[in-house]
């Protein structure tokens, strides 16, 4: 069996052994499953591409460091809003710690594709999905694994998703925190610095206002990397204008003729797509952080070298 790349969830190792069988059930439950699923997947296949999310979006979803901060977030309310839509069911962020987030999905329909199935865990397409939206959307890494399942005998399905601290950092990171990082005060107000400080703390970036053993060793080795980054609209933008625009009229046409006027007076820019990084090209701890399985295990081989 070949390696498997690390990140990966555990439904995409060779032993995992796939999907849950349907074939327990009658032959029309099976296929009415069949049909809920593959619509599901055609949703994914026709609605990611469009949900690209610059990393300025990202990187105010990754300096929410409280659930009520997340849930006010743009990020989270569209991929709330998408999952949904897609056909995920009602995904709520249920706990939170630093690159760990916790959603449950009550009455997931996911677990209602397989009737003839209990004591098991079997939502693995959202358990794809997560990955998906947080691997290519966001561009973060991540590890995703469903905790609980309405199957399995649980009040809820539960999903953690655990971002890979390198990934995360490379987005998280502007040049203003990796001033702070570097002990050179950014020109910002005084009340930013203060938030920014703080934010650095929550993610050990910091310990007591000084550089921490964990951001010393990501400033050593990755504080210099030159990422550029890509500028584009969310792909929430016109949707909260749209809205805006109706806000403000009492009719449909008025605000349907200056959405109109809008759309004429603004190019439309679609999102870039995603770019591969050739391996020869990657930054040294990229390669060095895909050797190894934990943030931990990483320090201690650049400290040693």
């Amino acid at each position: 069996m070949s390696e498997i790349p690390p990140g990966l969830p555990p439904f995409m190792t060779d032993s995992a052994g796939g999907p849950p069988a349907m074939s327990e059930g009658s032959f029309a439950q099976s296929m009415g499953a069949f049909g809920t699923l593959l619509k599901v997947q055609q949703n994914i296949t026709e609605r990611f591409p469009r949900c690209k999310v610059p990393w300025n979006e990202t990187r105010k979803f990754l300096k929410c460091f409280t659930i009520d901060a997340i849930r006010s977030s743009s990020l989270y309310k569209f991929h709330m809003k998408l999952f949904n839509e897609i056909g995920l069911g009602s995904m709520q962020l249920i706990s939170y710690a630093p690159m760990n987030y916790i959603f449950a999905v009550p009455n997931n329909p996911i677990c209602n594709c397989y009737p003839a199935l209990n004591n098991q865990k079997v939502c693995v397409a959202t358990t794809d999905a997560l990955h998906r939206f947080f691997k290519e959307e966001l561009e973060l890494d991540c590890s995703v694994e469903e905790i609980e399942c309405i199957k399995n005998g649980d009040p809820v399905c539960k999903f953690k998703v655990a971002l890979q601290p390198i990934s995360a950092y490379q987005i998280m990171l502007d040049e203003q925190d990796k001033m702070i990082l570097s002990g050179v005060r950014p020109p910002v107000e005084q009340n930013e610095l203060i938030e920014r400080v703080k934010a650095l703390t929550v993610y050990k970036l910091l310990d007591n206002g000084k550089l921490s053993e964990i951001g010393n060793a990501y400033m050593q080795f990755a504080g210099n990397m030159n990422v550029q980054e890509k500028v584009f609209d969310p792909p929430w933008k016109t949707e909260e204008e749209i809205a805006a625009v109706a806000a403000k009229h009492g009719t449909f046409g008025a605000a349907f003729g200056e959405m109109a006027q809008k759309i004429q007076e603004v190019p439309q820019a679609s999102a870039p797509p995603a770019e591969k990084v050739p391996d020869e090209d990657k930054p040294k701890l990229q390669e060095e952080a895909e050797k190894v399985d934990s943030f931990a295990e990483l320090m201690a081989k650049m400290k040693k070298n």
